[in-house]
């Protein structure tokens, strides 16, 4: 069974979805910003990309409030399955056309994923590395802690300053 939208329906929708592309490529671009800043550990860079990816974030949320919006319009849920349930129904030319910009929307999504993952694991990284430095100028070994990870009884052999070393 196919569903006969109107044009101006399929339009915004295909818009939308167009959009959509447009601020994940965005988002994209500031992820890897970020990751240039978390690498050379500068604050202010670090702070405006924060401002950009916050800018970019609000416009991402908008266009999604837009998109499900005409969905409920449609009286069509929110979730991928249906959209691509909408999708298949349309008639040919439509169906192509949104579909390919579906998986292209989807394919950006998961690439945002991966990055952000990335920045995610260089943060760590950098606080795991300052905290190890930390440690060590406050004079205390790994082996020093009063509790494990665990939280159970861990080794502890006091401390030691680094003066006194």
């Amino acid at each position: 069974m196919t569903a006969n939208l109107p044009p101006d329906i399929t339009n915004r929708f295909d818009t939308l979805i167009h959009q959509s592309i447009e601020l994940l490529l965005n988002l994209q671009g500031l992820l890897d910003s970020e990751l240039q800043a978390l690498q050379k550990r500068d604050l202010e860079r670090l702070q405006q990309s924060n401002r950009d990816k916050h800018e970019c974030l609000l416009a991402i949320d908008h266009n999604i409030r837009e998109r499900n919006a005409l969905l409920d319009q449609l009286g069509i849920s929110h979730d991928r399955v249906a959209v691509l349930d909408l999708i298949a129904r349309l008639p040919a030319p439509d169906n192509t056309r949104l579909n390919d910009g579906w998986q292209q929307l989807e394919a950006a999504l998961e690439k945002i994923r991966l990055l952000n993952q990335r920045n995610e694991q260089v943060l760590l990284r950098n606080k795991q590395n300052t905290d190890q430095l930390l440690a060590i100028l406050q004079g205390h070994a790994r082996g020093n802690s009063i509790y494990n990870q665990k939280g159970d009884k861990g080794r502890y052999e006091g401390q030691r300053s680094l003066g006194k070393a």
